[in-house]
Protein backbone atom coordinates (compact mmCIF):
# COMPACT_ATOMS: atom_id res chain seq x y z
CA UNK A 1 0.00 0.00 0.00
CA UNK A 2 1.58 3.39 -0.75
CA UNK A 3 1.70 5.44 2.40
CA UNK A 4 0.82 9.46 3.29
CA UNK A 5 3.89 10.53 2.07
CA UNK A 6 4.07 8.71 -1.30
CA UNK A 7 2.80 10.76 -4.40
CA UNK A 8 3.18 9.42 -7.33
CA UNK A 9 4.68 11.23 -9.95
CA UNK A 10 3.44 11.63 -13.82
CA UNK A 11 6.42 11.22 -16.48
CA UNK A 12 6.86 12.97 -19.64
CA UNK A 13 8.04 11.51 -22.95
CA UNK A 14 11.77 11.86 -22.16
CA UNK A 15 10.46 10.19 -19.05
CA UNK A 16 11.05 12.93 -16.41
CA UNK A 17 9.44 13.33 -13.38
CA UNK A 18 6.88 16.48 -13.36
CA UNK A 19 4.88 17.88 -10.59
CA UNK A 20 1.37 16.03 -9.51
CA UNK A 21 -1.48 18.36 -11.20
CA UNK A 22 -3.17 17.75 -7.50
CA UNK A 23 -1.45 17.05 -4.26
CA UNK A 24 -2.73 17.11 -0.46
CA UNK A 25 -0.37 17.60 2.04
CA UNK A 26 -1.16 16.66 6.04
CA UNK A 27 -4.50 18.04 5.32
CA UNK A 28 -7.17 18.32 8.16
CA UNK A 29 -10.83 19.75 8.55
CA UNK A 30 -11.76 20.55 12.10
CA UNK A 31 -15.91 20.98 13.00
CA UNK A 32 -16.29 22.59 16.58
CA UNK A 33 -12.94 20.52 17.40
CA UNK A 34 -13.97 17.28 15.79
CA UNK A 35 -11.95 16.14 12.74
CA UNK A 36 -14.20 15.61 9.78
CA UNK A 37 -10.91 14.80 7.32
CA UNK A 38 -7.56 14.44 9.56
CA UNK A 39 -3.90 14.23 8.30
CA UNK A 40 -4.99 13.41 4.44
CA UNK A 41 -2.25 13.04 2.09
CA UNK A 42 -2.42 12.11 -1.52
CA UNK A 43 -1.42 13.36 -4.44
CA UNK A 44 -2.56 12.62 -8.43
CA UNK A 45 -1.02 12.13 -11.82
CA UNK A 46 -2.07 13.94 -14.96
CA UNK A 47 -4.81 12.38 -16.87
CA UNK A 48 -5.76 9.30 -13.79
CA UNK A 49 -8.74 8.34 -12.28
CA UNK A 50 -8.48 8.17 -8.61
CA UNK A 51 -11.59 6.55 -6.83
CA UNK A 52 -11.85 7.68 -3.07
CA UNK A 53 -14.37 5.15 -0.99
CA UNK A 54 -14.99 4.88 2.67
CA UNK A 55 -17.95 4.47 4.93
CA UNK A 56 -20.49 7.01 4.93
CA UNK A 57 -19.45 9.71 7.53
CA UNK A 58 -15.71 9.02 6.64
CA UNK A 59 -15.35 12.19 5.05
CA UNK A 60 -14.99 11.79 1.57
CA UNK A 61 -17.28 14.74 0.68
CA UNK A 62 -15.79 17.13 3.02
CA UNK A 63 -12.44 16.37 0.88
CA UNK A 64 -13.71 17.49 -2.55
CA UNK A 65 -15.04 20.47 -0.78
CA UNK A 66 -11.19 20.78 0.75
CA UNK A 67 -10.00 20.63 -3.29
CA UNK A 68 -12.63 22.64 -4.61
CA UNK A 69 -12.62 25.72 -1.96
CA UNK A 70 -15.82 25.04 -0.94
CA UNK A 71 -14.40 24.56 2.54
CA UNK A 72 -11.04 25.93 4.07
CA UNK A 73 -8.25 23.36 5.69
CA UNK A 74 -7.85 23.65 9.28
CA UNK A 75 -4.45 22.09 8.70
CA UNK A 76 -2.63 21.19 5.57
CA UNK A 77 -2.16 22.36 2.14
CA UNK A 78 -3.53 21.62 -1.02
CA UNK A 79 -1.63 22.41 -4.32
CA UNK A 80 -2.08 22.42 -8.26
CA UNK A 81 0.14 21.96 -10.37
CA UNK A 82 2.78 22.31 -7.58
CA UNK A 83 1.29 25.85 -6.62
CA UNK A 84 -0.42 26.16 -2.97
CA UNK A 85 -4.13 27.26 -3.64
CA UNK A 86 -5.30 26.85 -0.13
CA UNK A 87 -6.36 30.48 0.47
CA UNK A 88 -8.56 30.92 -3.17
CA UNK A 89 -11.93 30.97 -3.70
CA UNK A 90 -13.96 28.47 -5.50
CA UNK A 91 -14.19 30.47 -8.33
CA UNK A 92 -10.39 31.45 -8.35
CA UNK A 93 -9.89 27.53 -8.26
CA UNK A 94 -12.67 27.29 -11.07
CA UNK A 95 -10.20 29.56 -13.39
CA UNK A 96 -7.31 27.67 -12.77
CA UNK A 97 -8.94 24.47 -13.65
CA UNK A 98 -10.76 22.73 -11.35
CA UNK A 99 -14.57 21.70 -11.22
CA UNK A 100 -16.58 19.49 -9.04
CA UNK A 101 -20.22 17.92 -8.88
CA UNK A 102 -22.33 17.96 -5.96
CA UNK A 103 -24.08 14.75 -4.18
CA UNK A 104 -27.27 17.29 -3.72
CA UNK A 105 -28.35 18.47 -7.51
CA UNK A 106 -29.24 21.92 -7.06
CA UNK A 107 -29.80 23.43 -11.26
CA UNK A 108 -31.09 27.23 -10.96
CA UNK A 109 -34.79 26.05 -11.44
CA UNK A 110 -36.27 28.90 -13.44
CA UNK A 111 -33.33 28.76 -16.31
CA UNK A 112 -33.43 26.20 -18.77
CA UNK A 113 -30.79 23.57 -19.44
CA UNK A 114 -28.83 25.83 -21.94
CA UNK A 115 -28.42 28.71 -19.67
CA UNK A 116 -27.44 26.44 -16.45
CA UNK A 117 -24.74 25.55 -18.29
CA UNK A 118 -24.00 28.72 -19.61
CA UNK A 119 -23.64 29.78 -16.08
CA UNK A 120 -20.63 27.33 -15.83
CA UNK A 121 -18.90 28.27 -19.15
CA UNK A 122 -18.91 31.70 -16.96
CA UNK A 123 -17.97 30.58 -13.76
CA UNK A 124 -15.29 28.98 -15.54
CA UNK A 125 -13.44 32.24 -16.92
CA UNK A 126 -12.34 30.88 -19.67
CA UNK A 127 -14.65 32.34 -22.06
CA UNK A 128 -14.62 36.08 -23.20
CA UNK A 129 -18.28 36.78 -24.01
CA UNK A 130 -21.71 35.19 -23.57
CA UNK A 131 -22.06 33.54 -27.33
CA UNK A 132 -18.62 31.87 -26.76
CA UNK A 133 -20.13 30.81 -23.28
CA UNK A 134 -23.23 29.36 -25.31
CA UNK A 135 -21.58 27.69 -27.86
CA UNK A 136 -19.14 26.00 -25.34
CA UNK A 137 -22.81 25.11 -23.29
CA UNK A 138 -24.24 23.54 -26.39
CA UNK A 139 -21.30 21.30 -27.14
CA UNK A 140 -20.87 20.44 -23.54
CA UNK A 141 -24.66 19.41 -23.77
CA UNK A 142 -23.94 17.46 -26.73
CA UNK A 143 -21.65 15.25 -25.05
CA UNK A 144 -23.16 14.49 -22.29
CA UNK A 145 -26.44 13.20 -24.05
CA UNK A 146 -28.92 16.06 -23.05
CA UNK A 147 -29.02 18.46 -26.31
CA UNK A 148 -32.41 17.45 -26.72
CA UNK A 149 -33.51 18.97 -23.54
CA UNK A 150 -31.62 21.83 -23.43
CA UNK A 151 -34.85 24.22 -23.42
CA UNK A 152 -36.52 22.15 -20.40
CA UNK A 153 -35.91 23.81 -16.90
CA UNK A 154 -33.78 22.71 -14.18
CA UNK A 155 -36.98 20.79 -12.49
CA UNK A 156 -37.65 19.13 -15.17
CA UNK A 157 -34.79 16.88 -15.54
CA UNK A 158 -35.12 13.09 -14.12
CA UNK A 159 -32.13 12.06 -11.37
CA UNK A 160 -30.13 10.65 -14.14
CA UNK A 161 -30.44 14.19 -16.27
CA UNK A 162 -30.02 16.33 -13.43
CA UNK A 163 -26.74 14.03 -12.64
CA UNK A 164 -25.64 14.90 -16.40
CA UNK A 165 -26.36 18.56 -15.75
CA UNK A 166 -24.25 18.50 -12.76
CA UNK A 167 -21.48 16.99 -14.69
CA UNK A 168 -22.25 19.60 -17.94
CA UNK A 169 -21.93 22.47 -15.68
CA UNK A 170 -18.53 21.18 -14.13
CA UNK A 171 -17.60 20.52 -18.04
CA UNK A 172 -18.56 23.88 -19.02
CA UNK A 173 -15.86 25.44 -16.66
CA UNK A 174 -12.91 23.81 -19.09
CA UNK A 175 -11.69 21.91 -16.31
CA UNK A 176 -8.28 20.08 -16.11
CA UNK A 177 -9.23 18.40 -12.73
CA UNK A 178 -12.67 17.27 -12.15
CA UNK A 179 -14.06 16.34 -9.07
CA UNK A 180 -16.91 14.11 -9.39
CA UNK A 181 -18.91 13.90 -5.93
CA UNK A 182 -21.32 10.96 -6.25
CA UNK A 183 -22.59 10.93 -9.44
CA UNK A 184 -23.98 7.58 -9.61
CA UNK A 185 -26.10 7.85 -6.54
CA UNK A 186 -29.82 7.06 -7.39
CA UNK A 187 -29.24 5.62 -10.72
CA UNK A 188 -30.38 2.44 -12.04
CA UNK A 189 -27.72 -0.11 -13.31
CA UNK A 190 -28.33 0.79 -16.99
CA UNK A 191 -27.81 4.59 -15.93
CA UNK A 192 -24.33 3.72 -14.25
CA UNK A 193 -23.18 1.71 -16.94
CA UNK A 194 -23.65 4.87 -18.96
CA UNK A 195 -22.03 7.12 -16.40
CA UNK A 196 -19.18 4.88 -16.21
CA UNK A 197 -18.82 5.35 -19.95
CA UNK A 198 -19.04 9.06 -20.09
CA UNK A 199 -16.58 9.42 -17.30
CA UNK A 200 -14.16 7.05 -19.52
CA UNK A 201 -14.35 9.76 -22.30
CA UNK A 202 -14.00 12.82 -20.30
CA UNK A 203 -10.85 11.15 -18.59
CA UNK A 204 -9.62 9.97 -22.26
CA UNK A 205 -9.94 13.45 -23.56
CA UNK A 206 -7.60 14.63 -21.11
CA UNK A 207 -9.17 15.70 -18.09
CA UNK A 208 -7.91 14.37 -14.69
CA UNK A 209 -11.28 12.62 -12.46
CA UNK A 210 -11.06 11.95 -8.89
CA UNK A 211 -14.43 10.29 -7.90
CA UNK A 212 -16.45 9.73 -5.11
CA UNK A 213 -18.50 6.44 -5.19
CA UNK A 214 -20.30 3.67 -3.26
CA UNK A 215 -21.22 2.03 -6.35
CA UNK A 216 -18.00 -0.94 -6.17
CA UNK A 217 -18.33 -1.98 -10.00
CA UNK A 218 -18.28 1.23 -11.40
CA UNK A 219 -15.56 2.49 -9.60
CA UNK A 220 -13.48 -0.47 -10.06
CA UNK A 221 -14.22 -0.03 -13.82
CA UNK A 222 -13.01 3.71 -13.99
CA UNK A 223 -10.50 4.00 -11.43
CA UNK A 224 -6.62 3.48 -12.11
CA UNK A 225 -5.97 3.93 -8.64
CA UNK A 226 -8.42 3.49 -5.23
CA UNK A 227 -8.05 5.89 -1.98
CA UNK A 228 -9.74 4.37 1.06
CA UNK A 229 -10.90 7.05 3.48
CA UNK A 230 -11.98 6.26 7.71
CA UNK A 231 -12.84 7.99 10.37
CA UNK A 232 -11.25 10.94 7.88
CA UNK A 233 -8.28 8.86 7.61
CA UNK A 234 -6.62 7.60 4.94
CA UNK A 235 -6.51 3.84 5.26
CA UNK A 236 -5.51 2.48 1.88
CA UNK A 237 -4.48 3.71 -1.61
CA UNK A 238 -3.53 1.53 -4.37
CA UNK A 239 -4.61 -0.29 -7.42
CA UNK A 240 -8.21 -1.64 -7.00
CA UNK A 241 -7.23 -5.10 -6.69
CA UNK A 242 -4.82 -4.50 -4.11
CA UNK A 243 -7.51 -2.17 -2.13
CA UNK A 244 -10.23 -4.44 -2.30
CA UNK A 245 -7.94 -7.03 -1.17
CA UNK A 246 -6.88 -5.36 2.34
CA UNK A 247 -8.38 -6.64 5.43
CA UNK A 248 -8.04 -3.17 6.53
CA UNK A 249 -10.79 -2.21 3.94
CA UNK A 250 -12.73 -5.28 4.03
CA UNK A 251 -12.91 -5.00 7.63
CA UNK A 252 -13.77 -0.76 7.72
CA UNK A 253 -16.09 -0.77 4.86
CA UNK A 254 -16.78 -3.78 1.93
CA UNK A 255 -17.55 -6.44 4.77
CA UNK A 256 -17.07 -9.82 5.00
CA UNK A 257 -19.85 -10.23 2.65
CA UNK A 258 -18.24 -8.68 -0.57
CA UNK A 259 -14.76 -10.14 0.43
CA UNK A 260 -16.52 -13.41 -0.38
CA UNK A 261 -18.31 -12.62 -3.16
CA UNK A 262 -15.60 -10.80 -4.83
CA UNK A 263 -13.21 -14.36 -4.01
CA UNK A 264 -15.68 -16.45 -5.05
CA UNK A 265 -16.22 -14.67 -8.34
CA UNK A 266 -12.75 -14.12 -9.01
CA UNK A 267 -12.04 -17.74 -8.35
CA UNK A 268 -14.89 -18.54 -11.19
CA UNK A 269 -13.49 -16.18 -13.84
CA UNK A 270 -9.90 -17.62 -13.05
CA UNK A 271 -11.39 -21.15 -13.62
CA UNK A 272 -13.18 -19.99 -17.17
CA UNK A 273 -9.61 -18.80 -18.33
CA UNK A 274 -10.84 -14.66 -17.51
CA UNK A 275 -8.14 -12.82 -15.39
CA UNK A 276 -8.95 -9.87 -16.33
CA UNK A 277 -13.18 -9.73 -15.67
CA UNK A 278 -14.66 -6.92 -13.61
CA UNK A 279 -15.36 -7.13 -10.06
CA UNK A 280 -19.06 -8.22 -8.52
CA UNK A 281 -21.44 -5.58 -7.78
CA UNK A 282 -21.15 -4.75 -4.34
CA UNK A 283 -24.13 -5.57 -1.83
CA UNK A 284 -27.04 -2.91 -1.35
CA UNK A 285 -25.99 -2.16 1.92
CA UNK A 286 -22.72 -0.60 0.43
CA UNK A 287 -24.20 0.86 -2.75
CA UNK A 288 -26.53 2.93 -1.06
CA UNK A 289 -26.14 7.12 -1.23
CA UNK A 290 -23.94 8.94 1.49
CA UNK A 291 -24.79 11.98 2.79
CA UNK A 292 -21.84 13.40 4.56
Amino acid sequence: MSHASSYPMASNATGESQVPILELEHVTKRFGGLPAVEGLSFAMRRGEVLGMIGPNGAGKSTAISLIGGALAPTEGVVRFQGRPITRLSPHQRAQLGIARTFQVTQPFTQLDIRDNVIVGALFGGHVRSRKEAAQRADAVLERVGLAGKAHLKGDELTVADRKRLEMARALATHPEVLLLDEVMAGLTPREVGNAVELIREINQSGVTVLIVEHVMQAITGVSDRILVLHHGRKIAEDAPDAVLSDPKVVEAYLGERYARQRAAEQSRRALEGHENATQPSAPDDIAKDSQI
